[in-house]
């Protein structure tokens, strides 16, 4: 069982390379460490899945197309974090807004969380992917609702610019939804760069304290068994 577990995994990984290699966008071992990094974003380490996933996203648009298709991974984590690698990446993940869209539906929070602040990054995209945002401002999820309410008006705002109804680049539009352009810390950009991410940070301190009660069962029949030794009648 073990054994056919690895070779899935060597499998997985040698697919993602040659896709890499395909395309000629990275080299042999970058294409491998990719394949690597795509693995580890599936890690039960948060430290693990987030530095592979920043790793990821300072290669940029290269990966985008494999961190894509990590989305739909049957790993759960696996598919959190790529959705936080493309929201690292930013603008240069726009070829990966189908498959953004269609996470919308993960049945993950956290996933779509993710992938909303994704989405919301897509400024040049904004006409593409604001009716899917406007769904999701009905999630079952606060977090989900709140971020995807902050996606809308920063879209919505770059759409309305001057710059972007001038014929401008796109990456102007941003501009003008920037924090230092935008007078209202509480709207649009300014408050979706300010947001920080609770509910990773809540999931890090869950983690450590299912970690120290696991060592603290293990310790006491440790404790225990001390005692009786110490305490053992002689013969």
């Amino acid at each position: 069982m073990i054994d056919r577990m690895n070779e899935m995994n060597i499998m997985a990984r040698l697919v993602v390379s040659m896709s890499l290699l395909l395309v000629g966008l990275v080299g042999p071992a970058q294409a491998d460490n990719v394949a690597s990094l795509i693995k580890q974003l599936g890690a039960w380490s948060n430290d693990k899945a987030k530095k592979a996933s920043d790793d990821l996203a300072s290669m940029g648009k290269p990966v985008v197309s494999q961190v894509a298709k990590a989305l739909s991974s049957k790993s759960r984590r696996r598919g959190r974090f790529a959705a936080r690698t493309l929201r690292q990446i930013g603008p240069d993940a726009a070829d990966a807004i189908p498959a953004l869209l269609e996470t919308l539906k993960d049945s993950d929070a956290l996933t779509r969380e993710y992938t909303v602040e994704a989405l919301a990054k897509m400024v040049g995209q904004a006409e593409q992917v604001l009716p899917a945002l406007q769904q999701v401002i009905h999630d079952e999820d606060e977090d989900v609702r709140r971020q995807a309410s902050l996606a809308i008006a920063r879209l919505t705002e770059a759409l309305k610019s001057p710059a972007a109804q001038g014929g401008k680049p796109a990456a102007a539009a941003a501009q003008q939804a920037s924090p230092s352009s935008n007078p209202d810390p509480g709207k649009g950009a300014a408050a979706l760069a300010a947001a920080p991410s609770e509910r990773e940070s809540l999931l890090e301190k869950l983690t450590a304290i299912v970690v120290i009660r696991v060592a603290l069962i293990a310790f006491i029949p440790l404790g225990f068994f001390s005692l009786l030794y110490l305490y053992r009648e002689p013969r």
